[in-house]
């Protein structure tokens, strides 16, 4: 092979190459991260119901919050005036929650007495879930004990309590509680986007 034939093989090489290094095109996800479950695609983050923002680090603000397991984890033993609830045994319980003044669900009365000695929290699973359609605002939840006209149904306790905020990572479950206040709950919740 002679000088020239040489050289010209050599320039069309180093040609093929170049061009093929100037073809491969940079990965646009490599320098993209997405957190909570994102996933990048040409370089933007593709995420979760839960998450927005340009690397999904923002929480997004739930339509609704459905509570699908009450748990009663406090209730006073005795009335105000230290009597008992009903006669023969303890309160028949059952839950209000309201939002602002508006009364938004009223819960079955929960199928046996209380028993404040056994120590047991009774748990109540809601054929229709109470739902929060305003998940930043603020509800009361509320515990009756049931009477039988003429007389009328007892106030045991209530509390304020927010279901959700913007950094709380989306808890299963929530404890509305202080200390004390005469009633306490623990909700499991179900979210909806």
């Amino acid at each position: 092979m002679n000088t020239k034939s040489y050289l010209i093989l050599t320039m069309w090489a180093f040609l093929l190459l170049a061009g093929s290094f100037a073809c491969k095109k940079a990965d646009p996800c490599e320098s993209t991260t997405c957190l909570n479950g994102g996933t990048c695609d040409s370089g933007d983050c593709n995420c979760t119901e839960r998450w927005t923002g340009e690397t999904c680090n923002a929480q997004k603000t739930p339509a609704s919050i459905k509570f699908t397991k009450l748990e009663l984890t406090k209730y006073p033993a005795k009335t105000t005036t230290n009597g008992n609830w009903d006669p023969s045994d303890g309160p028949d319980v059952y839950m209000k929650i309201y939002k602002g003044t508006t009364l938004i669900w009223t819960g079955p009365v929960f199928p046996l007495p209380l028993d404040p000695v056994s120590g047991q929290n009774p748990v109540f699973f809601p054929a229709t879930k109470p739902e929060l359609t305003s998940p930043l605002e603020e509800y009361t939840i509320e515990l009756w004990d049931k009477d039988i006209a003429p007389d009328t149904d007892d106030f045991m306790g209530g509390l304020k309590f927010k279901a959700y905020n913007e950094t709380n990572n989306f808890p299963e479950s929530l404890r509305i509680e202080c200390t004390g206040c005469s009633t306490g709950y623990k909700v499991d919740l179900e979210y909806t986007f």
